[in-house]
This record gives C-alpha cells, structure tokens and sequence, in this order.
C-alpha cells in the first residue's frame, strides 16, 4: 500500500508535550516574564494572586500565558486568554499596561 491516504499523524504519547510541528506553542507560562518585571517591580510577583478584569478569574500571576512574539510582553489570562499585561521597553523607558487586572494581591511574608 502506497500513496497519500496512506499518510498518518503519529500519535501524542506524551501528553505533557502539547506542541507538535503543525501545532505549535505560541506563548510560555508566567515565569517568562519575571526577569523584565522584576526591572520594574523589584519584587517577585510570579507568585503573586492577580484577578482578571474581563472574566474575574483569580490565579497566580506565574500561572498567565506570556506571549513574547510581540512588540514586548503581552500576558493573557489562561482561562479567558484576555490581555492582562503589556509591557515594552525602550533603550531609556518602560510602557507598562496593567488595564487588564482588577488588581494584584502581592505578600509582603515572601
């Protein structure tokens, strides 16, 4: 047998491997962002609780999909994938957009 309907896709035997050749990962996790942010913040805020404006969900700032393919950071909340976070720095300035977070509960114990 050969041919074109011969071809298959192989199948995810890894589940935590969620990206393939046509199914690409385009963004990371939280963590990604830490270093520019800790630039700003001067604390670590990955561990930080934030709640997402557009759908009130409440989840660690680490926990956020950090999209790096942009002009800058661009962090969506995982469960609405609403934009949270923007941040671009320039050689003598940061722009920093946090319209999309109600707010950001960070400990002051860590």
């Amino acid at each position: 047998m050969s041919g074109a309907h011969d071809f298959t896709f192989p199948e995810r035997e890894d589940q935590d491997i969620a990206a393939a050749a046509h199914d690409p990962i385009p963004y990371v996790d939280g963590n990604a962002a830490a270093g520019a942010l800790s630039e700003i913040f001067r604390i670590d805020i990955i561990a930080a609780l934030g709640r997402c404006r557009h759908c009130g969900s409440v989840r660690a700032f680490g926990a956020a999909m950090v999209f790096t393919d942009a002009p800058g950071i661009v962090v969506r909340c995982r469960d609405c994938q609403g934009v949270l976070l923007r941040l671009v720095q320039t050689p003598t300035r940061y722009w920093l957009d946090l319209s999309g977070l109600s707010y950001l509960e960070i400990d002051r114990e860590e």
